[in-house]
């Protein structure tokens, strides 16, 4: 069996001499691994090994399918966390293998597994918790279909929308997955989701992942195509045990309502977002909301082709601590490098503007700089980073002003098969930090992706 030290070891190799294989059709990897379809490869003759792997023909109406990827990810950081937590200085290599098997019975019936090994080799940076699972069952579901409705039971990956609430969390080693069932439908421009749910709570052993019965969330969400644009609302319910805000911790059910308008005409595209949350956290009542917008232009006549945006949002915070509401917004779990690669800060008490540019000097090459201006909205209230959690020493404060990030990403596609990125990110220390005791950040990251 792997360790880390072997899995990292074969996964460089990999990388590095990887040779694309014959293949006789070109369907393109998603990420998302169960959306690939390989019947095209149905009745073509002298099909090569790789292409038998991702087509086996078993009945007129059965198939079988393989596949898997191999992610090495080096984290480099000075000042973690502003300096603020023990353990800020160092680098982190994060090795992931994934294998799947997806065995289509019928055109209404489908069995997905997916394997996992998760390894991690550290130099004075201490693993997160969602870094180190040995070997364990990352996905494993079956798919149930009618007419235009699936349903979907057992261990699986999810986002919804922009995954500004709930995102694969695919910057540390482990993937987030669930426990539970969902039902896709579609009416003509209508595409409803109904799903119950459990987070999987990530153990670093190995076969012991396990429901986690003190993080469920439940919900709709539905999607209308018009003329004018593409919109989404929807309600997500969740209970989470111990959860952690400046106000103290508490058990928490929290409901989230939100609408989102989404689209592109001609070179403009944009994607806004509000939502607004009740609950309860202990005895306190919730009283949150949010509201994102991402606003591009594209100029496709030019050279390198640029996409100019601005990303402006804000979410709310608690204005007084002690006066039985928490007014925290929660983004439940969210993707946190929507906001910056190095997923330092979290979508809670702030107010931020990122304009951004990115060219695109080839097909396989894109190129990307921002610059992200984030503030803190209530003084009361802490800045909130990773893991949901209050950073300490930001809370009360008199200050504002958290801290300015310019951010470099580079991404290369060498082939369909393997991805390279390089991201840079330097986050200057505003108001709050100083006044907390922290100092600059600076976060560098090397990525390879082989994807078979």
């Amino acid at each position: 069996m792997f360790n880390r030290h072997s899995l990292g070891s074969v996964s460089i190799a990999l990388l590095l001499f990887a040779v694309p294989p014959a293949w006789s059709a070109d369907p393109a990897f998603k990420f998302f691994r169960w959306d690939e379809d390989y019947r095209a490869l149905s009745g073509v003759q002298d099909l090569s090994f790789y292409d038998r792997l991702k087509f086996t023909e078993l009945t007129d109406s059965m198939y079988l399918s393989f596949g898997g990827g191999i992610r090495e990810r080096l984290n480099y950081y000075q000042n973690d966390l502003f300096g603020l937590t023990t353990n800020n200085d160092g680098n982190l290599l994060l090795s992931r293998l994934l294998v799947h098997g997806d065995l289509h019975l019928n055109e209404n019936a489908r069995l997905f597994v997916e394997l996992g090994g998760h390894y991690t080799r550290e130099d004075g940076i201490a693993p997160g918790p969602f870094d180190e699972d040995e070997v364990d069952v990352t996905q494993a579901f079956v798919d149930l279909s009618a007419s235009n409705t699936t349903v979907r039971l057992g261990r699986q990956e999810m986002s919804l929308g922009s995954t500004r609430l709930v995102g694969v969390r695919d910057g540390p080693n482990v993937r987030r997955a669930f426990d539970g069932v969902r039902i896709d439908s579609s009416w003509k421009a209508v595409d409803l989701r109904l799903f119950a749910l459990q987070e999987v709570r990530v153990l670093d052993g190995s076969w012991d992942n396990e429901s986690n019965a003190g993080e469920e969330l439940w919900g709709a969400y539905g999607s209308l195509e018009s003329s004018i644009s593409r919109f989404d609302i929807y309600y997500l319910g969740l209970n989470r045990d111990a959860a952690s805000y400046a106000q103290g911790r508490a058990d928490e059910t929290r409901h989230s309502f939100g609408v989102r308008a989404y689209g592109q005409r001609g070179a403009w595209d944009w994607d806004y977002e509000a939502i607004y949350q009740g609950g309860s956290f202990g005895d306190a009542d919730i009283r949150a909301w949010t509201a994102a917008t991402v606003t591009g232009f594209s100029l496709d006549e030019l050279p390198w082709k640029p996409r100019l945006a601005l990303s402006a949002n804000i979410a709310s915070g608690d204005d007084d601590l002690e006066d039985g509401t928490l007014g925290t917004f929660n983004p439940l779990y969210p993707n946190l490098m929507y906001f910056e690669e190095a997923a330092i800060l979290a979508p809670q008490n702030f107010t931020n503007l990122e304009p951004e540019i990115t060219v695109y000097p080839s097909d396989r090459l894109s190129i990307s700089f921002d610059w992200d201006f984030f503030w803190r909205l209530e003084r009361e209230d802490a800045v909130y980073v990773r893991g949901l959690r209050p950073l300490t020493g930001t809370q009360g404060t008199s200050e504002r002003f958290v801290t300015h990030v310019p951010s470099l990403s580079i991404d290369y596609e060498i082939n369909r098969y393997l991805a390279v990125n390089l991201s840079y990110s330097r986050f200057f220390a505003g108001d709050v930090i100083d006044d907390a005791g922290g100092t600059d950040i600076d976060f560098l990251k090397l990525e390879a992706q082989l994807t078979f």
